[in-house]
């Protein structure tokens, strides 16, 4: 059991960033809408052009264009999160990165970013730019300080979510660390998927250079991302991807905007359900009616959910139980509109690489759009699965015959 209550003491020291309640969620959906409402008008709501627009070029005569609907949602988003422009991208998430590093940083920079295995396809990323990686623990803000002042770096990069186990830094208080530091010349980039529409203020909103988003991942019916923030960064990316091939049509963009105004509702019920269901999950294990069940934990290892523990090494068994009792055992970009279902599933890869044998012990519940009670019934069956429990009975011979 020391190992399980290791897990437990990072789990709560783990931090849960900022989450909108309902009532605040639904003040962010009326100010989408106001700011949609300011920009485009009334009839201009429903065009979805295509093509590069002259009037819109970025690159010298006719060239660079986007299309007008695809420029009325930039804006709106400029003006939705108080930055000075934003450019709709190709590739969700992953490609807002990349476009973002692209944009703000020049190759063989010299890059701050946390003590932790960054995303799987932000390093890549890095990688690639040739960048000098700095890692400093962001836990640690007079540590982080310090590593600042000795490699005055040429950007920092932050990931609004938890990386791993323990994270429990202020993002706000990295980014004003770094720009105090650093100074305006240093790039501050923040990567804010799984946090836009939950937290009250995305980097961009506490002083970074800029975000990248994935609208995806926010019920946008293709896989585009965006990059918000200072109006020179942004317009490099935009003039990166000039040519036509590279440009959101004005379908997905209108797509993805028509979805961003359901999504900061889903995103507080869903909160509250990982509360919920967190609690009740909690009581069971207590009263002995789930066997095997160490403890739940809503947390945030990267994405919002309920993390639930094992009082022995049985997460994989368990997980395999799940998807034979109600639960997908596959994703589609986790949270893409797809997805309505409850998913059990794995820990992301960053918390388990950082704690070697976590993926013994932990799994973790994504609600989607589901309620506490689809969730502990899915719970109770994978439990009783006989599969299962004749696979926990394996281990537990093979466990004895080792010990002797």
């Amino acid at each position: 059991m020391e190992f399980i209550e290791q897990v437990c003491a990072r789990l709560e020291a783990t931090a849960v960033r900022d989450h909108m309640n309902v009532a605040e969620a639904i003040t962010t959906q009326f100010a989408l809408v106001d700011a949609a409402q300011r920009v485009m008008g009334s009839d201009a709501v429903f065009t979805e052009d295509y093509g590069q627009v002259r009037d819109l070029a970025t690159v010298g005569f006719g060239g660079g264009g986007r299309p007008r609907s695809t420029a009325n949602v930039e804006q709106v988003l400029a003006d939705f999160f108080g930055t000075e422009d934003a450019v709709l991208i190709h590739g969700a998430g992953s490609g807002a990165i990349r476009g973002m590093l692209n944009a703000g940083l020049r190759p063989g920079a010299k890059v701050v970013l946390h003590n932790a295995h960054p995303y799987k396809t932000t390093l890549p990323a890095m990688n690639h730019m040739g960048l000098q990686l700095v890692h400093a623990d962001f836990n640690d803000l007079k540590g982080l300080r310090d590593t600042l002042h000795n490699a005055r770096p040429d950007g920092i990069y932050v990931q609004h979510v938890p990386q791993q186990l323990g994270d429990s830094h202020d993002i706000a208080a990295v980014i004003e660390s770094a720009r105090e530091i650093c100074g305006a010349d240093a790039a501050i980039l923040v990567d804010d998927n799984y946090a836009v529409m939950r937290a009250r203020k995305i980097g961009a909103q506490m002083g970074a250079n800029a975000s990248a988003i994935s609208l995806f991942k926010l019920l946008a019916p293709t896989p585009i991302g965006v990059v918000v923030g200072d109006g020179k960064l942004v317009n490099s990316i935009r003039l990166d991807l000039s040519s036509a091939g590279c440009q959101v049509q004005g379908s997905q963009a209108m797509g993805a905007l028509r979805m961003l105004v359901h999504a900061p509702i889903a995103l507080a019920i869903q909160n509250q359900t990982v509360l919920d269901a967190t609690q009740r999950i909690n009581e069971l294990a207590i009263s002995g009616e789930l066997p095997f069940v160490h403890r739940a934990f809503a947390a945030q290892p990267g994405i919002r959910s309920i993390v639930l523990t094992f009082d022995r090494p049985l997460a994989e068994e368990f997980v395999r139980s799940a998807w034979r009792n109600g639960s997908p055992s596959q994703s589609v970009g986790e949270e893409a509109q797809y997805e309505f279902l409850p998913l059990f599933t794995y820990l992301t890869s960053t918390f388990l690489k950082a704690m070697p044998g976590l993926e013994q012990y932990a799994i973790r519940i994504n609600p989607m759009r589901s309620g506490p009670d689809t969730i502990v019934r899915i719970l109770r069956a994978s439990l009783s699965d006989e599969s299962f429990r004749n696979a926990v009975s394996s281990l537990e011979t093979a466990k004895s015959s080792s010990e002797r």
